[in-house]
């Protein structure tokens, strides 16, 4: 909801548009052209917005089939290590050793996103069959990140960048022959940097202001760089002056400043030699992730299929999960650090969700139909990549039949596409043919207090708030909505989860809910999610104390008393 625009202003939020003559006849975007050259014209594509960290992406739609679509099928097959079966004729040493083969069976080495760093880009390893006899109608869609700036980065390639632009000082190249080629487009807006930030020292007292100071003065400075230049600035624009080329602790603004040699981001003056070790390894990964998110467009991790036959038990770690429910696959092995992240970040919400159910939930392993409300929920945040719910939910608790997603949110905004489409999720046919589905349903332009009361409410099993900002009263429009809608999902008598994208957040969202409703215990204490997003966005919002943030990076849970 609105709580995610924290202080930003809409337009630093403006979105870049993927124009129609870029799109090839299947929808999917075929120009050779930088990302940084696309403009604000007719379009067909949705904003994925991440507020705090000013992260952009474009959605497209790449595919929509209306007519009748046969079925790719995408397994996982877990390498097998018996594929004989025990028979009446075995010795017990024969049966001991199978039975300690199958347990081995998803015993696989824990793979961490830092020692995917160097790992070149995976490929697919999936095996893609077509089920005649299985036809439907689907719609995909896909996301293009856009371009993101950092300032000791070459907006070219982003390589590591030393040739500082003589002029403004503000961006930097890894060769003089990238500075040339990039000039054309740099004149202009390095033409008014100089005048206000260099010459003019706009960023000569930066050093003297307080933190929530100098969020408010960058923001200044963006308004004065489009006054002049008498255009909006695009987003990577913007990120010239939201993150601009200082010091990490002083932030004194230097041609001279020194980069950290081990993450290539951070930028130190001669009077701060490095310290920032609690965040360097973070900025390993994100430099890794915006090179190869800049080499290779959109990825599209395999999710791992597993079948469970018992209720699956969520260890208390992403890393572990994944080496349980990959076991010895190659493309699990072999996982790239962006393809590992953008893992993390479409399954942090139903994986969210499964971990809340399995903490809150006492019948988790028997329960054959279970309710989930998202409130405040937004199309391009918690909308897309459904499948990812089958696999990630739906096949780790046999007993479960009917999973039910209801979608609420006055800033849901739906694409121009058929809604029983946008609501069809894609289900094997294992699951078909016993009966089990994912119903998706979407209640655009409604707060929850409102939803509640209309006729589509459905009771709920649980109830997920994720990064909602609910201590923000800026609120929808300008109005405070939070406080009606607090107090109805207390009501409820269900658990809640609430997530943050950072430490600092989860205790104010905390102390909003208990200030409005009393009669509200905690079920989960503020913790790390273990199953947060690893992928890292820059933090504006509180960049003072945490200059990354994850999605639902923490985690907690409360219920209206029983």
């Amino acid at each position: 909801m609105s709580g995610r625009l924290g202080i930003v202003p809409i337009d630093v939020l403006a979105a870049l548009i993927i124009p129609r003559s870029a799109l090839n006849g299947r929808g999917v975007w075929s120009s050779t052209k930088s990302n940084r050259d696309l403009k604000q014209i007719d379009s067909i594509c949705f904003c994925y917005k991440n507020p705090l960290s000013l992260h952009l992406s474009c959605f497209v739609v790449s595919v929509l089939t209306m007519d009748r679509k046969k079925k790719n099928s995408k397994r996982i097959v877990t390498q097998k290590i018996c594929k004989s079966e025990v028979t009446e004729n075995s010795n017990s040493d024969e049966k001991e050793a199978i039975k300690q083969s199958k347990e081995n069976l998803f015993i696989a080495e824990v793979i961490d996103v830092y020692s995917r760093l160097k790992l070149p880009l995976v490929h697919s390893m999936q095996h893609r069959s077509s089920d005649d006899s299985d036809e439907e109608d689907t719609i995909e869609l896909n996301f293009w990140p856009r371009f993101v700036f950092v300032s000791n980065l070459c907006p070219i390639c982003i390589e590591r960048a030393e040739e500082i632009c003589g002029f403004c000082g503000m961006v930097s190249y890894c060769t003089v022959k990238h500075m040339k080629q990039d000039r054309p487009k740099h004149r202009d807006l390095c033409k008014v940097l100089t005048e206000i930030c260099t010459i003019g020292g706009g960023l000569s007292s930066l050093s003297e202001l307080s933190a929530d100071d100098y969020r408010v003065y960058r923001l200044k400075l963006i308004e004065i760089v489009q006054y002049r230049l008498d255009r909006p600035l695009q987003l990577w624009e913007k990120e010239i002056l939201l993150y601009p080329r200082v010091c990490c602790s002083c932030r004194r603004f230097s041609t001279t400043l020194k980069c950290c040699p081990t993450c290539g981001i951070g930028l130190f003056c001669e009077n701060h030699d490095g310290g920032h070790e609690e965040w360097c390894r973070e900025f390993q990964v994100f430099r890794r992730v915006l090179f190869m998110q800049h080499k290779a467009g959109h990825v599209d991790p395999e999710i791992p299929d597993t079948f469970q036959k018992e209720p699956f038990y969520l260890p208390d770690n992403f890393d572990l999960l994944m080496s349980q429910l990959y076991g010895h696959s190659t493309y699990y092995c072999d996982m790239d650090c962006y393809t590992y992240c953008s893992l993390s970040h479409i399954s942090t919400i139903p994986l969210t969700a499964l971990y809340s159910m399995q903490i809150s939930c006492l019948n988790w392993k028997t329960i054959d139909t279970f309710v989930v409300h998202v409130i405040g929920a937004e199309f391009q945040f918690e909308c897309i990549n459904l499948h990812v719910w089958e696999k990630l939910f739906l096949h780790l608790l046999p007993n479960l039949k009917h999973l039910k997603l209801m979608f609420i949110g006055p800033e849901l905004s739906l694409p121009a596409v058929p809604l029983d489409l946008l609501t069809a999720v894609k289900i094997c046919s294992t699951c078909k043919s016993s009966g089990r589905r994912v119903n998706v349903s979407f209640h655009p332009g409604k707060v929850y207090h409102d939803f509640c009361r209309s006729k589509q409410f459905v009771e709920p099993h649980l109830v997920c708030l994720f990064n909602p900002g609910l201590y923000r009263e800026t609120g929808f429009e300008g109005k405070d909505t939070w406080p009606e809608t607090i107090r109805e999902f207390c009501k409820t008598k269900v658990p809640v989860c609430v997530t943050s994208y950072t430490k600092q957040e989860i205790p104010r969202e905390m102390i909003r809910i208990k200030s409005i409703a009393d009669d509200v215990e905690t079920i989960l204490e503020p913790r790390r999610n273990p199953f947060a997003s690893i992928k890292p966005d820059r933090n504006f919002v509180s960049d003072d104390t945490a200059p990354l943030i994850y999605k639902n990076y923490y985690l907690a849970i409360v219920r209206g008393k029983l």
